[in-house]
């Protein structure tokens, strides 16, 4: 199973750099930035550690990372009261923590993230809820021509979250990643000083629940949008049921980011569901297609 978000990273560093005017104050409040995607049924993922800096300085990681923190996962117990087991981190390089536990994300499960710091008493407090694992039950292999009237339709079993519908997101990555392979869009961008490097992983927006119809087999038909589609050929699709964290962060950042048509003081500021700090500590079930797009004649 592939499961890979490139954007996260990504916009999350352009909201650190954009930090004072997410956050309008007289004078700069450094705070903890924590960032983390667990998956369903793949190992306890790595946890990221730094602090925010002036949005008049340079950002970069290693200055910015912090490593007196001590870090610790915790699975709870079904109510969701009882911590039924404990993951202790260390620090890998700067910046970076991990265990060496061999457990493996349980999806429909929640688990909480413990932050404390040898020179500080602030610490920093997550909760997430993981997806319900499912599967796609269509298109692997197959040969789709590019910007096909029909879309690109996938069918996949339901992924349970309390509550609510599924929110997907849609990574389209590719296998060999060349110039002459890109999308007419994609290589106007290189065109213009971008990098092909740039486009070979892209994700979807947010696909709820207007953009997918249930089936009389109880599968859902996705429809993944051919703007996410960079390079022809071999490419995989990866599906990410995601949790309310990862939701309310992409929806809220791509609104800061000029997805919206809300004036300034308007704009709903970045959510990010923790405490003591800023960052994503997320979860999402993944599965995974592989599917040749072929020139459209």
């Amino acid at each position: 199973m592939i499961t890979h978000l490139k954007t996260i990273s990504i916009a999350f560093v352009c909201v650190i750099l954009m930090g004072c005017e997410l956050y309008p104050q007289d004078e700069f409040e450094e705070d903890y930035v924590v960032e983390s995607y667990l998956v369903a049924n793949r190992t306890l993922p790595q946890v990221r550690i730094s602090k925010t800096v002036p949005v008049d300085q340079e950002y970069n990681y290693r200055d910015a990372a912090v490593n007196d923190a001590n870090v610790e996962v915790r699975l709870m117990d079904q109510s969701g009261e009882e911590v039924e087991q404990q993951f202790q981190y260390g620090r890998q390089s700067d910046g970076v923590y991990v265990t060496n536990s061999p457990h493996k994300v349980l999806p429909q499960r929640e688990y909480q993230l413990h932050v404390t710091f040898s020179n500080s008493d602030k610490e920093v407090l997550g909760t997430t809820f993981v997806p319900g694992d499912f599967r796609s039950e269509n298109m692997s292999g197959d040969t789709v021509p590019y910007q096909d009237p029909e879309q690109v339709t996938i069918n996949t079993t339901k992924s349970f979250y309390p509550g609510r519908q599924s929110f997907f997101i849609f990574t389209v990555e590719a296998l060999e990643p060349e110039e002459e392979d890109l999308t007419p869009f994609y290589a106007d961008q290189v065109d213009n000083d971008a990098e092909v490097n740039d486009f070979y992983s892209n994700s979807s927006g947010i696909i709820n629940e207007e953009n997918y119809e249930e089936n009389e087999d109880g599968t859902l038909t996705l429809r993944l949008p051919w703007l996410a589609v960079a390079f022809y050929e071999e490419n995989y699709i990866i599906a990410s049921a995601i949790d309310d964290n990862m939701y309310d962060f992409y929806r809220t950042q791509d609104v800061q980011g000029g997805g919206s048509t809300l004036p300034p003081g308007e704009l709903q500021n970045v959510i990010y569901n923790l405490e003591g700090g800023i960052g994503v500590f997320g979860s999402m079930a993944s599965d995974t297609v592989r599917v040749f797009f072929s020139r459209n004649q």
